[in-house]
């Protein structure tokens, strides 16, 4: 957004930007120095946009992150360290946030690992998020699978803190 420091974006605006400018948001050098402060707390999820990458195209991985993630309330507990659906009580992908280079881009980002997880072994093998935090209550994420630029990183998400799922509190 012009004009505007990363730290005053909100959530409105990360939802009327279009591909290449959330591009710009998430490789911003200026929110490289926030990419080391892991996010604490609880924060929902907004889907915003499918990236133009094979991968986001696949024909089974697509229809499956379309219903988890466009049509299912989603949200991540930094505290718990659990990816959740519906209610942060019903806590499913366990995760390590570390700080470090983005797999996907050319910038420093938190990553989720998902190798502590629970879930079964070929389902948490396969699980890779990154989340780029834009300001205390805001992040910018690219949600994925384990796998190479192209064809791991698969659409752009927003994480808004202080609720337990899409705006609920």
């Amino acid at each position: 957004m012009q004009g505007r420091s990363a730290e005053e974006l909100t959530l409105s605006d990360l939802q009327r930007c279009s591909l290449p400018q959330l591009e710009s948001i998430y490789g911003a050098a200026r929110a490289d120095a926030r990419a080391s402060l892991l996010p604490e707390g609880c924060y929902g999820g907004v889907h915003l946009a499918w990236l133009n990458t094979a991968g986001a195209r696949h024909p089974i991985t697509r229809p499956l992150q379309q219903l988890g993630f466009c049509w299912l309330p989603f949200g991540v507990d930094f505290t718990a360290r659990r990816w959740f659906f519906f209610d942060r009580r019903l806590g499913v992908g366990r995760f390590v946030a570390q700080p470090g280079p983005s797999r996907w881009r050319d910038t420093q980002t938190v990553r989720l690992d998902y190798a502590v997880s629970r879930l079964p072994r070929p389902l948490r093998g396969l699980l890779y998020d990154e989340v780029k935090p834009i300001s205390a209550s805001l992040c910018l994420g690219i949600g994925g699978i384990n796998a190479p630029r192209g064809r791991g990183d698969h659409f752009f998400f927003a994480l808004v803190s202080g609720v337990g799922s899409r705006g609920e509190g």
